[in-house]
């Protein structure tokens, strides 16, 4: 048989594997091996050749995690696929074909290109890939403390590229152990460049939950950079814990810093609810910064219109301080709320 008809032969076959442990992949050579010698050292005998090939496990995951199956704009299905997911190429075919998704399992797909990780996906166990005719090895037997400490590796070397570092946190965020968090906080207080840093505290907030909670609480107290310091002030208000709107409350109140400060009122505004409106008010009357006041009045703005266009009323029509009222009438007169557009009306006509 000639060779290049073989080889298409072989690439159109859909290599469907039914084993509850291993994905169904189309478009590809699929085959399967045990990663008896540790994840690392497996992944480096393949990056000794100059194939493309996606390199696949399955892990244990968080209930929810934000990573969805789409690669497109076509949004996520509730099953945590948008149909059949696509490795390769930008687009994604939605299929409308139901899949069952495994609870709390993930995959970690690693694509290598001459001998480099070139991207790093999770994608929900139980989704349909399609390999885009690039050969596929599934890896059983990872554990996960091994998968941890791999991804973590790649996320804090340098030569890597940035989307490799991306996915790497990513899907290192996503595994179930509270290693995954011991090992996120430990990227987000190395010595490490300040880009990996933040990620590792954006995943911190975003993944982790109470105990990345802990550990952003933690870098705040001991955190120098306050470029970094007032980034954590998302990182919180991302945090799914109920103590995290109390610690951004703290930080809009005393932290010593008026750049966070101002972060915080930000972030409260986005969270809304009285303890935020409270904050953000106190801020305006009391905070010694200006700028911290001109981000509180602006976040009077971002409250929901019940509860923000009358406190910018309240705030135009009786602050002491220019500037504020200044800030004020501006807001206000963005909204384009009828009872702010009447009080408007009617300071004219004093």
């Amino acid at each position: 048989m000639n060779k290049h008809l073989a080889i298409a032969l072989a690439l159109s076959v859909s290599a469907v594997a039914y084993s509850a442990q291993q994905p169904r992949v189309s478009e590809t050579q699929f085959s399967t091996e045990p990663a008896g010698a540790g994840l690392s050292a497996t992944v480096t005998r393949f990056q000794h050749s100059t194939q493309q090939l996606w390199i696949g496990y399955e892990v244990s995951s968080l209930p929810r995690h934000n990573s969805s199956s789409c690669s497109g704009s076509d949004g996520s299905y509730d099953d945590g696929c948008c149909g059949e997911y696509r490795l390769e190429g930008p687009g994604v075919s939605v299929d409308s074909g139901n899949q069952s998704t495994a609870p709390g399992k993930s995959y970690v797909l690693l694509r290598l290109d001459n001998g480099a990780i070139t991207k790093i996906r999770p994608v929900n166990a139980g989704c349909r890939l399609n390999a885009g005719g690039v050969a596929f090895t599934w890896l059983t037997g990872v554990q996960p403390e091994d998968s941890i400490r791999y991804l973590a590796q790649l996320a804090s070397q340098q030569s890597n590229e940035n989307r490799v570092i991306d996915g790497a946190l990513a899907a290192l965020a996503m595994h179930l152990s509270p290693t995954a968090t011991s090992e996120l906080a430990s990227l987000a207080t190395s010595s490490g460049t300040p880009r990996l840093r933040e990620k590792a505290a954006f995943w911190l907030g975003a993944e982790r939950g109470h105990d990345g909670l802990l550990a952003l609480q933690k870098l705040l107290k001991t955190e120098q950079d306050p470029k970094l310091r007032e980034k954590l002030a998302f990182d919180i208000s991302i945090n799914k814990d109920p103590a995290a709107t109390d610690e951004l409350l703290a930080l809009a109140q005393g932290d010593s810093n008026p750049g966070v400060r101002g972060q915080a009122i930000f972030w409260l505004a986005q969270k809304a609810g009285k303890k935020a409106t409270a904050a953000i008010t106190n801020a305006i009357e009391n905070d010694p910064e200006q700028q911290v006041k001109k981000k509180a009045v602006f976040a009077l703005s971002q409250l929901p219109k019940d509860e923000g266009i009358p406190q910018l009323i309240h705030v135009a029509d009786t602050n002491s301080n220019p500037a504020v009222r200044k800030d004020a009438f501006f807001w206000l007169g963005q909204s384009h709320d009828p009872r702010a557009l009447a009080y408007l009306e009617s300071v004219l006509k004093r």
